[in-house]
């Protein structure tokens, strides 16, 4: 049987899914259940792991009002909850810059450097990519030469093409994959 590992650029993922909702498709599900999603990439092959690359709430929202005070608790419970998981490794980045000009730092590099050491350990044969962002492109390649296929799970309109040629297999992501992860949100709305 096939082994799969599962790598999850949330904060992209969050962006996309984010416009799409803006956009004016309200179904879609920001705060997915990021096992569930794997499981169904991974469909009948063995699901070794989950890799979930995230940056947590930046402090500086539990002193905007209300409404970032809610973000916040509302992340962070987020969060917390994929921790539970079983089989979901949480791994976080971190903001550089100020509330005007946050920029993510550290997520790109942690997935990139994790998808081609464990493929270089013999972790995993096949490993799914979740995210639109190109700068995966040579850790993609670099997996590949280490003997491993690369599929991608993209979301359509958003996409960079050289993402897009170097994977073996491509998704386009679809609402039906993203199911609400479990929360006691206390009343709170998505």
């Amino acid at each position: 049987m096939s082994r799969v590992s599962v790598f999850i650029d949330n904060s992209n993922v969050f962006k996309n899914i984010k416009a799409i909702r803006d956009y004016g498709d309200k179904r879609w599900v920001q705060l997915y259940d990021p096992l569930k999603l794997a499981q169904k990439l991974a469909g009948n092959r063995q699901l070794v792991k989950v890799h979930f690359y995230c940056v947590p709430p930046p402090p500086w929202l539990l002193t905007e009002g209300e409404e970032s005070k809610k973000r916040h608790l509302i992340a962070s419970k987020y969060y917390s909850e994929i921790a539970k998981l079983q089989n979901v490794e949480l791994k976080y980045g971190y903001l550089q810059g100020d509330k005007k000009g946050p920029h993510e730092k550290n997520i790109d590099t942690q997935l990139g450097t994790d998808m081609v050491a464990d493929a270089a350990l013999g972790l995993y044969d096949t490993a799914i990519l979740v995210s639109n962002d190109g700068d995966y492109s040579s850790a993609i390649a670099n997996t590949k030469r280490l003997g491993k296929k690369v599929e991608l799970l993209f979301f359509k309109g958003y996409i960079s093409g050289s993402l897009v040629m170097s994977c073996d297999v491509r998704r386009r992501a679809r609402m039906s994959f993203f199911e609400r992860l479990d929360l006691d949100l206390n009343n709170f709305v998505e």
